[in-house]
């Protein structure tokens, strides 16, 4: 199946809010009471203040979706100077193992190269073993002097991948 990766557009930000989140529920981590729900269903603060991304299936359906963070940005948190961040990484959870993050995530780097920066850095849950597989297997390197915990029952690990 072809997917396209592209920016998400105004009229579908409630739909990759609820993707994002129904993506993040399906670790069993995170669910609508969790603290962290309500800015993963804002993908409105994610196109204004960082370039949010989609990927969408041969049929027009949203399968999954990121937050390209540009270095020096309101959703920058982990990345020094010249590193953009990869935030929010979010595959519809049917579409898993199909690619779509592998996409997601090249788009992100691709971005990364043509702005000029060193590095790409991102954040994953201490969960998301797929995930860290991926990161592994693009380049990304851990980095545990950057691990954090945003609150109590989240541990953040740390990857980069130098450009």
């Amino acid at each position: 199946m072809q997917t396209t990766v592209r920016e998400a557009r105004t009229d579908e930000l409630d739909e990759v809010g609820a993707l994002t989140l129904a993506a993040y529920a399906a670790d069993g981590r995170i669910d609508a009471a969790h603290s962290y729900a309500a800015r993963l269903l804002d993908a409105g603060a994610r196109a204004r203040d960082a370039v949010l991304l989609v990927a969408q299936d041969a049929d027009g359906g949203l399968v999954g979706t990121v937050t390209y963070v540009p270095p020096g940005t309101p959703f920058a948190e982990l990345g020094v100077d010249g590193e953009a961040e990869v935030r929010m990484l979010a595959v519809d959870p049917a579409s898993r193992g199909g690619g779509v993050g592998r996409l997601l995530s090249e788009e992100c780097v691709r971005r990364a190269r043509a702005a000029g920066c060193t590095a790409v850095a991102l954040s994953s849950g201490s969960w998301m073993a797929a995930a860290h597989r991926l990161y592994e297997r693009m380049g990304f390197v851990r980095t545990p002097e950057r691990d954090w915990s945003p609150s109590p029952d989240v541990d953040l690990l740390a990857f980069r991948l130098p450009l």
